[in-house]
């Protein structure tokens, strides 16, 4: 790590975390493109692996906000068919977990039992009843979970993404996660995080009107560029987004009115500025609002 960092005229400043993962993996993975050496490589895994220590090194992680948030959830669904589209760039089982706990059901786009394949076609599979020439879809809500950048949970064997726990998982270097970095567009053209982005592309042109994020920084160049400026922009969906501070990477939507930006210290309607605390950028006041 030194010698990547050095090459950089950088040393790590451990105090303050700096450089942070993200520009600590751009500068590996670039230094591992000029040479290209096994050590450098183990260096990338090692990364990844200390990412998913740091995220299941939590062993009891609390998932009561994602619990009430998903109760209030299904208490509006009122027992009739309705589909909730989650997309999230985070690896740990939180909302997988909440939905065991309040007893929903979960589409993820894995299929089997103790270790499951994935099959984009889930995300567009209806469970119900038939009867004769009718079909009653299942009552109740259901969560239809994208996880852009991979899970704990994943790992590619042979060119094939499989699901399993954590803790059964043998093969390390095989996990299914994009690692930590400012430039992710490289990784999310492979399998199956392309078909993911397909999935979610099909999904904010059609099914979805309204989108809300919560403590998201927008960050990410390659999400903004393909799933939020296009369906912004056409007027197709409505971003209402809760975040301490006004994301850089959606300035150019700005001003169109179908965004809504609610900030520690201000609103932003339609590009007009509201001077207007509030803390509703944090998850469990977020959740209040339900």
């Amino acid at each position: 790590m030194d010698e990547v960092l050095s090459a950089s005229d950088l040393t790590y400043d451990g105090a303050n975390g700096l450089p942070n993962i993200e520009e600590i993996s751009d500068l590996v993975i670039a230094y591992h493109a000029n040479n290209p050496l096994q050590k450098y490589q183990l260096l990338k895994e090692k990364i990844r692996e200390l990412v998913r220590d740091v995220i299941l090194g939590v062993t009891k992680p609390d998932i009561s906000n994602q619990v009430a948030f998903l109760q209030r959830l299904k208490s509006r669904a009122y027992e009739r068919p309705t589909n909730v589209w989650f997309f999230t760039t985070n690896y740990d089982l939180l909302i997988e977990d909440a939905c065991a706990e309040v007893g929903l059901k979960l589409v993820n786009g894995f299929v089997g039992a103790t270790t499951r394949h994935f099959s984009e076609l889930e995300f567009s599979m209806v469970s119900g009843e038939t009867s004769g020439s009718t079909f009653k879809p299942e009552n109740g809500l259901t969560i239809r979970l994208l996880k852009l950048h991979g899970s704990v949970s994943w790992y590619r064997r042979d060119n094939r993404i499989f699901e399993a726990a954590p803790s059964a998982i043998i093969d390390q270097d095989a996990r299914c996660m994009v690692l930590p970095r400012r430039t992710k567009v490289i990784e999310t053209l492979s399998r199956p995080y392309d078909r993911l982005f397909h999935v979610s592309n099909s999904i904010l042109s059609g099914r979805c009107k309204y989108l809300i994020s919560s403590g998201f920084s927008f960050g990410d160049s390659h999400i903004n560029d393909s799933l939020m400026t296009p369906h912004i922009s056409s007027g197709g969906i409505s971003l209402s987004n809760f975040c301490e501070v006004e994301p850089q990477g959606l300035s150019d939507l700005r001003a169109r009115p179908n965004v809504l930006h609610v900030c520690k210290d201000k609103k932003v309607i339609g590009g007009r500025e509201h001077a207007e605390s509030s803390d509703a950028w944090k998850f469990s006041k977020f959740v209040e609002l339900f």
